[in-house]
């Protein structure tokens, strides 16, 4: 997996290893995949809605970066409802990209690409929040592929608050199952939008 952002440390990596782990902390070191080696600029775009019975959450944004390494993109994310009543019709908007990685895929044929961004944010016009985006892409929908999206807001000292797809009980959130079929990050299909992701050479 290759990270690409002005703070590298800063980033945590997507799991390859399986799609029901928990995502680490924000602050956690990054790691180097060789085959990512070639990569120096990228783009990930996401828009949509995760919908599962009462609970709704709408997101649009973008996260890239150019051959110089300058990390750009604008992220807002709109929790209709969710279970954390603290969250319930506020908006998170972002005030900086911490930076963005990728990762192949280990099933191309449910999905070609996978990425991950930080993002620091207002919730409701309050500053001190982190929104962890993993999205993956599935290429051309149909024949059962589906766009996936895993969406984790933290507090300023990186603390989870709330995760929409966590299988773990004692982590705030789990309203939309996991569903993906590509390992990294337990992700719920997104509905009435798309996942594309860019990897330049």
């Amino acid at each position: 997996m290759r990270w690409l952002g002005l703070t590298l440390t800063t980033l945590a990596l997507l799991s390859v290893s399986g799609c029901n782990e928990s995502p680490s902390a924000p602050g956690e070191a990054a790691s180097f995949d060789k085959a990512y080696a070639g990569h120096s600029a990228g783009r990930m775009v996401v828009g949509g809605q995760l919908r599962e019975g009462e609970w709704k959450i709408s997101i649009v944004g973008h996260t890239d970066i150019s051959t110089d390494g300058e990390v750009r993109g604008r992220w807002q994310a709109k929790f209709h409802s969710v279970s954390i009543p603290e969250f319930v019709g506020k908006t998170f908007v972002s005030t900086r990209i911490r930076g963005l990685g990728f990762a192949p895929s280990d099933n191309p044929a449910e999905c070609i690409s996978r990425s991950n961004t930080v993002i620091e944010g207002t919730l409701d016009g309050e500053p001190g929040y982190l929104l962890r985006v993993l999205a993956a892409d599935a290429g051309k929908i149909g024949g059962g592929a589906f766009d996936t999206i895993r969406i984790v807001i933290y507090d300023e000292e990186e603390t989870p608050l709330y995760d929409s797809t966590t299988s773990n009980p004692e982590r705030p959130g789990g309203d939309f199952p996991a569903v993906s079929n590509c390992a990294g990050g337990g992700r719920a299909e997104l509905t009435d939008g798309n996942v594309k992701i860019w990897m330049a050479d």
